[in-house]
């Protein structure tokens, strides 16, 4: 069994840093509403991450694997870290621009 394990842990590794090499180094890009100053009205989800990054760079990731360490409730660059296995961590860079 253990065995069987490490191969799966290996497949999914695999298939984690393939995601990691589509994502590295990409900038995904949120229209969100906000007032004059910058202020959203709302903040940016894990949600609306997710679907930016199936739209933009044709992934299909699991909102459960994205990090925001503090919510965005601003226009301007953040970063966001998906951690689609415990061995890789991706950062990518969100741009948050006015509606």
């Amino acid at each position: 069994m253990a065995a069987a394990r490490a191969v799966q842990d290996a497949a999914e590794r695999e298939a984690a840093e393939a995601v990691a090499t589509k994502l590295a180094g990409r900038t995904i890009t949120i229209a969100m509403r906000a007032g004059e100053e910058g202020k959203l009205f709302g903040s940016v989800t894990a949600s609306d991450v997710v679907e930016a990054v199936a739209a933009q760079a044709e992934l299909e990731v699991d909102r459960h694997d994205l990090v925001i360490a503090e919510a965005i409730k601003e226009l301007g660059t953040h970063e966001v870290v998906f951690k689609p296995h415990p061995a890789v961590q991706i950062p990518v860079i969100v741009e948050v621009v006015a509606a």
